[in-house]
């Protein structure tokens, strides 16, 4: 008998974590964070609803902390078997996680989840797996990953599972996070035809992406017109594959690739900063692996650096990101967090949301309750390092970043599959969930479930 329990990620977005068990062996896809809920600590702080020193081995589909984020606080209860992954996202998870270290340590309300020792140790037990290759963990289950075109190294992962009573192999596929294409920088997802189950994401599983054609001329209008106000435009940003492609994007706009080589060409002269260390890290990250681009990025990065332009700066350490404040204007300053959450771009905020010459721009979905949310919404005065902060910035957002497939995309990757047995619907809130699966019946005629959290469904 083989079941799967949904310990994680079942009608919230964040925090997936699925146990599998056939009798003989156990082992995990995603060990995540429970994210953006009030309840979250307390839950992320819980004993886990198996014991991990049982569990033979984990998959990661992707390295954000939602997906791996409560891997070292496996290893730290026990488990002992290998952390299967792409070689990016083996390198991802290890600056994240440390950074995740760092934020923990800095709040003083409770001992921290998992210290460094933890993810050190985790990352001795990761290993990195290319697209395409069959991983044999056993007699009882082997898998493979695919692209799921949603950051660098994210996989749709397909899994085969003996089932010891009756001799048979079940095929589950994951898709983990799927992409929003096209992309700027990566592949579209790859599609899987056969399935017995398949587990899909929702995130925006209610939701239809707009401005995915126009998103770069929304960018460019927004620096053409700070450079001509010679005002601030902040970016918060997330830190994986959301910057990168602001990068991508801006290394177009700024430089002039009409074939004379003249800098400036399209918009003007503005100095841009990077002011995140972990955005940084995760840049180079990027460098590294090329391959993983789509055929037009590849192309383009052996002719150029695709994240380097003219006036451009990473300021990395705690000195040159202060030395910002002090720049002349015009300047764009790129921070995290992606929702104004932590992290060094609400020093930014607080300096420069009370005049309305500047501009901040919002390249990804701002949750309730967060600061972004707020700054959205033009809630002012806002509260910033627990001073009141006057908001008349100019607001603005571009929706076509979003690295997450809207409903149509998640509805074209389940079509794919031919006559797939149960299409388990999972990291979207309840509401979205329960959309998708919707039109997964009624458009593909597929039997869609969306479990509860610690649901035992049993594979057949």
């Amino acid at each position: 008998m083989v079941t799967i329990q949904f310990c994680g990620g079942a009608q919230s977005v964040t925090g997936g974590n699925y146990l599998i068990n056939n009798g003989n062996i156990k082992f995990l896809i995603e060990c995540g964070l429970l994210q953006g809920k009030a309840e979250a600590d307390e839950w992320n702080y819980q004993p886990f609803p198996y014991d991990p020193a049982e569990v033979k081995f984990l998959i990661a589909t992707h390295a954000h902390i939602d997906h791996i984020g409560r891997i070292p606080k496996a290893v730290k209860d026990g488990f002992l078997g290998d952390i299967y992954s792409t070689h990016p996202t083996k390198d991802f998870s290890e600056v994240s996680l440390l950074d995740t270290v760092h934020i923990m340590e800095s709040d003083n309300r409770r001992l921290p989840l998992f210290d460094q020792a933890d993810v050190h140790q985790s990352m001795k037990q990761w290993k990195g797996v290319e697209y395409g290759d069959i991983i044999e963990v056993d007699q009882n289950v082997s898998f493979r990953f695919q692209d799921a075109g949603h950051i660098l190294g994210s996989a749709v992962t397909e899994v085969w599972i003996l089932d010891p009573e009756t001799g048979k192999r079940i095929k589950l596929v994951t898709s983990g996070d799927l992409g929003n294409t096209p992309s700027v920088l990566l592949r579209n997802y790859d599609y899987v035809k056969e399935a017995d189950y398949v587990m899909v994401e929702a995130a925006y599983g209610d939701r239809i992406h707009e401005q995915t054609d126009i998103r770069k001329d929304i960018l460019r209008q927004a620096v053409r017109d700070i450079i001509e106000r010679k005002g601030v435009l902040i970016i918060p940003t997330f830190s994986i594959e959301r910057t990168q492609d602001i990068l991508y994007e801006l290394n177009d706009i700024v430089e002039n690739h009409s074939g004379e080589g003249k800098i400036l060409g399209r918009v003007g002269k503005i100095d841009v900063y990077l002011d995140s260390p972990l955005a940084i890290k995760s840049t180079e990250i990027h460098e590294k692996y090329p391959q993983y681009y789509n055929p037009e990025a590849r192309k383009l990065a052996k002719e150029d650096d695709v994240f380097d332009f003219p006036f451009f700066q990473m300021t990395a350490d705690r000195n040159s990101s202060m030395a910002i404040n002090t720049a002349p204007q015009p300047k764009l300053i790129m921070a995290g967090s992606g929702m104004s959450t932590g992290g060094r771009i609400l020093y930014h905020e607080q300096k420069y949301l009370s005049d309305p010459n500047n501009m901040i721009l919002f390249v990804g979905y701002q949750a309730p309750h967060t600061l972004g949310r707020r700054i959205l919404d033009g809630e002012s005065p806002v509260r910033i390092h627990g001073k009141d902060v006057e908001n008349k910035i100019e607001v603005r957002k571009v929706d076509g970043y979003s690295a997450h497939a809207d409903q149509n995309m998640l509805l074209d990757w389940v079509s794919g599959f031919e006559s797939p047995k149960k299409v388990f619907v999972i990291q979207g809130e309840t509401d979205a969930s329960f959309a998708l699966a919707n039109r997964i019946i009624s458009d593909l005629e597929y039997e869609a479930i969306v479990p509860e959290e610690n649901q035992i469904i049993h594979l057949s």
